[in-house]
């Protein structure tokens, strides 16, 4: 329970009026607002909070006995006169409908901050005005702001009764269902404005109890809701999992935000932590990506992001991120950044066509995609659970099947340089482009060897190749090279040349001794009709 120091003017006060038997107090907001001494809740409440308008609910027998000295009461004060609305005992399931539309019908349509005052409510009035306060901030697009008070008679020290606020309650309330939504639907906008309203609410009762411990702080985790939930809506696939240049990635942040926001909640509001557990779980599959989507982390990060779509019922996002998952296990490095400005679009496209050229369960991935995108302008049998079941297949079985046994891009090393002997700066620029490196060693070419004969060497040496290779570092025999880049090109495969910088030094004795150190990969220009270029 919260009291208030600072008290706000209400445009309308929205109180009860029950048949007790009640007794003069004064009734105290906070250590400096009290109103003067009344037998009516209502009165007190409608002069520390200025209200402008007082609509009182009240049944038939308690406006019969209270009616006549509420109204005198308000008057002397100068106050607003009351607006009484009649409301049934709720003795039946047609008249607790009627106490719900009237109650409801007060708490809308008020251009200023609403109180109620729930301190009189009869039976299960309370309940019914929680129940609709819910309702309508669930349901209006724009709901007044509202505040709840009742007025603490059981705690009252001699004459002074403490009006304690439980609007941080209905904060809770509006956070909950936000979640809610965001749980079910994977929208976090709404999540986000409620989660930064909580924040002020829970700051605002820290205050007024003490400032007991640290201030509470959600407004970093309204921020990251809001960054996650975007980047979720909009299929921003880099931003949500590996963050763009010196920006982490937007799940990360959130999740981190969640677990710092956990402590505050659990002092402040321990009924609502177990909600922050849930954001914890919905966020961690997808959280540790890395700077890229290579390797066993990136691609199951992937498969978990496609998971999460499924899910959540986002069947066009689900199978989008199955197809560019898909293409994921072809792509270099530099193709696996999407949304960084080195991202590498030639790279991006290349890898495409190899997974289109030797993986059949390709062709199926990008069928299902384009059936959503071409929203049925286009031959498909399929109905909508047919499609739905479709893509469960894909994400649930498929691609976390390719994604576990495949093994990621590849460097090949087409030389008679084994890689184990390269120097590190080459071995790491190798493995900046793709995720391993594999040798096949450089055919010896006889001297003799025709034309057709290299043709058909290269062919063989090619087909040694896996698809999945990205680039190809070849050196050797001048016309076999040339047959390979050929061959290698036409499959969409960037070939590489190792160039190196080399030092003489010479001996005493007058010998000299060569060393030569890598400096970098440098790209063939395109040969023939596949021309292509790095």
């Amino acid at each position: 329970m919260s009291e208030s120091s600072g008290v706000i003017q209400v445009t309308r006060l929205v109180t009860f009026l029950g048949t007790g038997n009640y007794q003069e107090t004064v009734c105290q907001f906070g250590e400096h607002s009290q109103a003067r001494p009344t037998r009516y809740v209502g009165r007190a409440f409608a002069e520390i909070f200025k209200a402008r308008e007082v609509t009182v609910l009240a049944t038939d027998q308690a406006l019969d006995q209270h009616k006549s000295g509420l109204e005198e009461a308000l008057r002397e004060g100068n106050l607003p006169a009351p607006i009484f609305v009649r409301i049934p005992m709720g003795k039946n399931a047609d008249e607790r409908w009627d106490q719900f539309r009237l109650l409801k019908h007060q708490l809308r349509d008020c251009d200023g901050p609403v109180m109620l005052d729930v301190t009189h409510g009869f039976r299960s009035q309370p309940l019914f005005a929680a129940s609709i306060v819910a309702f309508v901030r669930a349901i209006d697009e724009t709901p007044p702001e509202l505040r709840v008070c009742y007025a603490a008679f059981d705690a009252r020290h001699g004459n002074f009764t403490p009006i304690w606020e439980i609007t941080e309650f209905i904060a809770l309330l509006d956070w909950a269902q936000s979640l809610r939504m965001l749980f079910k639907t994977g929208r976090a906008q709404e999540a986000a404005h409620e989660t930064m309203r909580l924040g002020r609410a829970l700051a605002k009762a820290w205050a007024e109890s003490g400032k007991q411990g640290d201030r509470p702080n959600l407004d970093k985790l309204g921020t990251a809701l809001h960054d996650f939930g975007a980047d979720l809506e909009t299929l921003r696939t880099g931003d949500l999992l590996i963050g763009r240049e010196s920006t982490s990635s937007s799940v990360s942040n959130l999740l981190k935000r969640a677990q710092e926001a956990q402590e505050h909640v659990k002092q402040y509001a321990p009924p609502l932590a177990d909600v922050l557990d849930r954001v914890v779980e919905l966020t961690k599959p997808i959280a540790d990506a890395g700077q890229d989507l290579s390797g066993p982390e990136g691609r199951k990060a992937v498969v978990e992001l496609a998971k999460l779509y499924l899910r959540l019922g986002r069947y066009l996002e689900a199978a989008a991120t199955v197809r560019e998952g898909w293409i994921n296990l072809y792509a270099p490095k530099t193709a696996l950044v999407p949304g960084a400005t080195t991202f590498d679009s030639k790279e991006r496209k290349r890898a495409e066509e190899r997974a289109s050229k030797h993986d059949p369960d390709f062709q199926e991935v990008t069928d299902r995609r384009n059936d959503f995108l071409h929203a049925q302008y286009r031959p498909s049998t399929q109905r909508a659970a047919d499609i739905a079941e479709t893509v469960k297949s894909l994400v649930v079985e498929k691609l976390r099947i390719a994604s576990e046994a495949q093994r990621g891009a590849c460097f090949v090393n087409l030389s008679n340089h084994p890689s184990a002997k390269w120097d590190e700066a080459q071995t790491k620029a190798a493995l900046a482009l793709a995720e391993r490196i594999e040798d096949i060693a450089f055919p010896a070419v006889p001297p003799d060897a025709g034309e057709k004969e290299i043709k058909a060497l290269a062919k063989e040496c090619a087909a040694k190749v896996p698809p999945e290779t990205s680039h190809a570092l070849v050196q050797g025999e001048f016309t076999l090279t040339v047959e390979l880049v050929r061959e290698l090109q036409a499959r969409g495969i960037t070939c590489l040349a190792a160039t190196s910088k080399r030092d003489v030094e010479e001996g005493d004795d007058g010998r000299r001794v060569s060393t030569f150190t890598f400096v970098r990969f440098r790209a063939y220009p395109g040969i023939g009709r596949n021309k292509r270029c790095h």
